[in-house]
C-alpha cells in the first residue's frame, strides 16, 4: 500500500463531497454535513481565487484524505499558514495524515518560506491531538465554545509548530 500525494483538481470535488459527508469525518471539523459536489466545486473556484493550496493522499487511485493550506496574505503574518485535514476512515491508522502533514511542512518551510504553521482541533479529538503533538505541533491555546457540532458549543485547541525548529 502506498500513498501518493498530488495537488487537489477540480474533478476531486466528488471525493471532497464523498469524505465529508462521512458521518465520522465532518463532526471533526468545522464543515457543514452532506455539502453538494456543486458547493465543492464552487469551493474549490474560491480558495484557488484566495490562494489556498490543497493536497490530495490516494491509495489506489483512491482518495484517501486531503489536507488544505490556508495562506495568509497579510503583510504582517504571511510568514504564518494554517490547515484543514480530512481522512477517509476506510483509511485511517495507515499514515495518511502524518504523511499529508509532512507534505504540508516540507512545502510550507521549503516552497513557501513559512515560518510557522498552525491548526485548531476540537479538545475531544484525542486521536488528532496525539497526531500533531507527534509532528511537533504544541498547545498555544484553548478556545472555549469555539465550534458548534451536533447542537452543542465545543473548546478547540490551537496547536502550532516553529517551522525553524526539526
Amino acid at each position: 500500500m502506498e500513498i501518493t500525494i498530488r495537488g487537489r483538481e477540480p474533478h476531486d470535488a466528488a471525493a471532497y463531497q464523498r469524505l465529508y459527508s462521512h458521518p465520522d469525518v465532518y463532526p471533526w471539523t468545522l464543515q457543514l454535513p452532506f455539502p453538494s459536489v456543486a458547493t465543492w466545486e464552487k469551493k474549490f473556484l474560491k480558495m484557488d481565487a484566495e490562494g489556498y493550496i490543497a493536497f490530495v493522499a490516494e491509495i489506489d487511485g483512491e482518495m484517501a484524505g486531503e489536507l488544505t493550506l490556508f495562506v495568509d496574505n497579510k503583510p504582517r503574518t504571511r510568514h504564518s499558514i494554517s490547515f484543514g485535514l480530512g481522512v477517509d476512515p476506510a483509511f485511517s491508522g495507515r499514515g495518511v495524515g502524518e504523511k499529508l502533514i509532512r507534505t504540508a511542512l516540507d512545502y510550507s518551510r521549503n516552497w513557501l518560506g513559512i515560518t510557522r504553521m498552525q491548526l485548531e482541533v476540537f479538545h475531544d479529538n484525542e486521536r488528532a491531538l496525539r497526531l500533531y503533538h507527534r509532528l511537533g505541533f504544541e498547545r498555544e491555546g484553548l478556545l472555549r465554545q469555539a465550534a458548534l457540532r451536533d447542537g452543542k458549543l465545543h473548546d478547540v485547541v490551537v496547536m502550532a509548530k516553529l517551522l525553524h525548529q526539526p
